[in-house]
Formats: structure tokens, C-alpha cells, sequence
């Protein structure tokens, strides 16, 4: 019997556009971390089936960042469209690493790094990961590492 192939991880499509360019149409900067941002919380509604909003709103759970790194390979540019890889790198109690492999086409334009950390929106201290979110970010965690073959 032959198993599945690997899934690749989850992907984020952003077109770039005017709103995010600078005067020579380059994405300026900052505004990458507004994608990782979109992507982190459709990646949370489409792919884990946890309502991010929800967890902000009614649980009051909320994910700041606490350390972000990005390299920038190569400019994006107006009109073209950024396609953002999740990658789950570590999960920790209160706390899970997220990579962003930017791609345009088959070309890396960018590799990022941020961690997230699980506060309570009462008094913005740390707290475990919620049951259902470690759970599924345990069995996304695996499947990344399914697709590296690790």
C-alpha cells in the first residue's frame, strides 16, 4: 500500500500592490510584516480551523510578536504576486516559531522568522498554548516536517 505524498505547507498568496510600494514600486519594507501578519491569521481560520479573531475577541488570547527576523533576497515589485510558505519550525509551551519562505514564481525573494507568543488579552502575560491550538499546531508541525523529509 503506498502512502500519500508529503503536503508542501500552507501557502499565502499576496498581490503586490499600489498601497504597498514605494515611489520606485518596490514593497517597501514594513509592509512585508503586515503580510506575515495576514497570513499568520488566515493560516489559523483556512488551514488549522481555529477563529483567530475569536480567540482575540472572546477568549481573549492574543499572539504578539516577540522576536521577528526577515532577509530580503530580492525586491518584489508592483504587479506581482508573493506567495508566503508557512513553515512550524518549534512549538514551545507558550510560544511557537513561524518561517516565511517569500517566493515570486520558483525565485526566493525572502526568508523570514517570527515568534509568536500565547498571552492573556486580561493582563498580557504569557499562558500555555490553548489545548486545541497545540494540538494542531503539533500535527502541523509534523507535516512540515514530513515535507523536508526530516
Amino acid at each position: 500500500m503506498s502512502q500519500a505524498a508529503p503536503q508542501p505547507p500552507w501557502s499565502y498568496r499576496a498581490p503586490v500592490r499600489f498601497t504597498h510600494t514605494d515611489p520606485a514600486g518596490y514593497v517597501f519594507f514594513p509592509r512585508f510584516f503586515e503580510m506575515f501578519q495576514a497570513a499568520v491569521e488566515d493560516w489559523f481560520n483556512q488551514h488549522l480551523g481555529i477563529d483567530y479573531a475569536g480567540l482575540i475577541l472572546r477568549e481573549r488570547i492574543g499572539f504578539p510578536t516577540a522576536h521577528t527576523e526577515c532577509d530580503f533576497l530580492r525586491p518584489c515589485r508592483l504587479g506581482e504576486t508573493l506567495e508566503l510558505q508557512l513553515w512550524l519550525e518549534r512549538v514551545g509551551g507558550s510560544s511557537f516559531c513561524l518561517r516565511f519562505d517569500g517566493r515570486v514564481g520558483a525565485q526566493l525573494r525572502l526568508r523570514a522568522r517570527s515568534v509568536l507568543v500565547t498571552i492573556s488579552m486580561h493582563d498580557g502575560r504569557p499562558r500555555p498554548l490553548p489545548p486545541a491550538l497545540r494540538e494542531r499546531l503539533h500535527a502541523y508541525h509534523a507535516s512540515c516536517l514530513a515535507s523536508i523529509g526530516a
